[in-house]
């Protein structure tokens, strides 16, 4: 049985990265966001925090991928780069923390994916997980969720991922780096979900699987022209209709959204009373009155828009 499970975990890891979790909570996320948004936060990726006495710092909304059209930044953005004290992005980038939590992505009670999903939703995961290097024997091991991870994010270059850039940079400037959430947090945003939400969000990754080249193309777009509301709208696009489609998007609005925006922004004022510092996190969470801009601005400091 160790054996199996090494092989198991062995497998899901290549492609399962901490991009791969922070590419999937940009995607899902959208189906969350609020209809009604403050203007003022509808666009621009880089903004300015001043306030409390502090030096001012900025926020940067970046897109989880590894297109160099979003790696090379801006020139507005590289500047305040360049200039910052420190680097904080939403979770921590070491491949060792994947390894250490390797094993909550599998059942460790005997459960079967097949039986959990059903047969039918089994066999449509398993004809797009096999040619990824995830064959139905090892992929019957999973829980909902790892599999909906690994069809939700394009396959790409961890190493290329904007983020990631920013922290190689970063090392390379001698910046330290900080994180606003550990992977462990992260993972729970989909661990705690019921098991039939689980289920739920495997079947849209697996019904939305083919469509997602043109959805990046079409977020990439959008990223590149500094639309937030216009990123918020395609993700919504792809979340569909009816009832059961209305009710994920409040548990995604709670679970991926409000609570993990409300847990950024707290944790991010430490840095922000530092000064100069550059806080990275996914662009869908500047948007709207819910969003870290809204709630830094609640919280007393003035937030301008640069790029």
């Amino acid at each position: 049985m160790k054996h199996i499970l090494a092989e198991a975990v062995t497998a899901i890891a290549r492609p399962f990265r901490v991009a791969t979790v922070l590419a999937l909570l940009g995607a899902v996320a959208g189906l969350a966001l609020p209809a009604a948004a403050a203007e003022r936060y509808e666009s621009g990726l880089l903004w300015r925090i001043e306030g409390k006495g502090a030096p001012a710092s900025h926020v940067f909304g970046t897109i989880h991928l590894a297109d160099p059209r979003v790696t090379k930044l801006p020139g507005a953005v590289a500047r305040e780069f360049d200039q910052a004290r420190s680097l904080t992005l939403e979770v921590s980038l070491d491949p060792g923390a994947i390894l250490a939590l390797a094993s909550r992505l599998v059942y460790s009670d005997g459960s079967d994916l097949s039986r959990v999903a059903g047969p039918e939703l089994f066999a449509k995961a398993a004809a797009i997980t096999t040619g990824l290097g995830l064959p139905d024997p090892l992929l019957r091991m999973f829980k909902p969720w790892a599999v909906a991870l690994v069809l939700s994010a394009p396959q790409q270059d961890p190493s290329g991922v904007l983020d990631v850039v920013l922290a190689r940079i970063a090392g390379e400037q001698g910046k330290p780096v900080h994180d606003l959430e550990s992977l462990d947090e992260q993972i729970a945003v989909f661990e705690g979900m019921s098991e039939a939400d689980q289920v739920a969000l495997l079947r849209q990754a697996v019904e939305e699987y083919e469509r997602l080249p043109l959805l990046i193309g079409r977020l990439v777009e959008a990223y590149l022209a500094r639309d937030l509301a216009g990123l918020w709208r395609i993700s919504e696009e792809s979340g569909g209709e009816g009832a059961e489609a209305q009710r994920l998007r409040a548990v995604f609005a709670r679970r991926l959204l409000e609570e993990r925006n409300t847990r950024m922004v707290e944790r991010s004022e430490a840095r922000l009373r530092e000064g100069r510092a550059f806080i990275a996190v996914g662009a869908l969470h500047l948007y709207g009155d819910a969003g870290v801009l809204a709630l830094l601005e609640k919280r007393g400091w003035r937030v301008t828009r640069v790029y």
